[in-house]
């Protein structure tokens, strides 16, 4: 254990992410992501201000190298769309600090009880808030609705916190399982990488050939080809 934190063994059941391979998928910039991960610095006046992160990555820093776990995922998730919803960080950085009090877990985001129960604990930790637009309470619904609660499709929960991440929600072919291949996103039936489902499309020039290779359903590898295409765009 170092710094009160015990070693993690990359990927084994956590996910392991570059802030590149996660803002692919959290279609944002890794500058930003790198930011609210590990923390920032800039100047203010006279001196040198030191803004923390906004919670305490999964994978440590200096021992095992800039990494994600699956559930920074989801909270970097769930940040972002607090985010489009024009709030600033410091009312984010509120937040979190108090859902880590009413759940007692740092990776609040990222519980079953804030999927069960997210709409009152988003009004709790919302209530005593600066920011103008969380001041009224239709606003706070009206954000949590629009944008908190769609930033949890597709994200299936265990016992007590997330544990995959469809991709595709709607035909659940495409997933996120950090206990499957580190986490990277895979056909859910076979388990195989959609960055290599892409390849062998392009190496064998045809999406059936593709199919019959891995024994998996055509529409399986288009759904494959259409995911890894949106990873290029953010």
């Amino acid at each position: 254990m170092r710094n009160g934190r015990a070693m993690i063994q990359p990927g084994f059941g956590v996910g392991a992410y570059s802030p590149i391979e996660a803002a692919k998928l959290l279609r944002m910039q890794p500058k930003t992501l790198r930011r609210w991960l590990y923390g920032y610095e800039y100047d203010h006046g006279d001196g040198e201000i030191h803004q923390p992160p906004l919670w305490a990555p999964q994978y440590d820093l200096e021992r095992d190298g800039a990494l994600l776990g699956f559930r920074d995922l989801v909270e970097a998730r769930i940040v972002d769309a607090l985010r489009r919803a024009r709030i600033g960080l410091p009312t984010i950085r509120l937040c979190i600090d108090l859902a880590k009090e009413i759940l007692g877990e740092e990776h609040p985001f990222s519980t079953r009880a804030f999927k069960t129960d997210g709409r009152r604990i988003f009004l709790e930790i919302t209530q005593d808030v600066d920011e103008p637009r969380l001041i009224d309470l239709k606003l706070r619904q009206h954000v949590f609705r629009a944008f908190v609660l769609p930033s949890l499709s597709g994200i299936e929960f265990g016992e007590a916190a997330a544990e995959r991440w469809w991709l595709n929600p709607k035909r659940k072919t495409i997933v996120a399982d950090p206990e499957r291949s580190f986490g990277q996103p895979i056909i859910a039936s076979r388990g195989v990488l959609t960055s290599r489902i892409a390849q062998d499309v392009k190496a064998e020039g045809s999406v059936e050939r593709v199919a019959a290779l891995y024994e998996i359903s055509a529409r399986a590898v288009r759904d494959a080809l259409s995911f890894q295409r949106g990873l290029t765009v953010h």
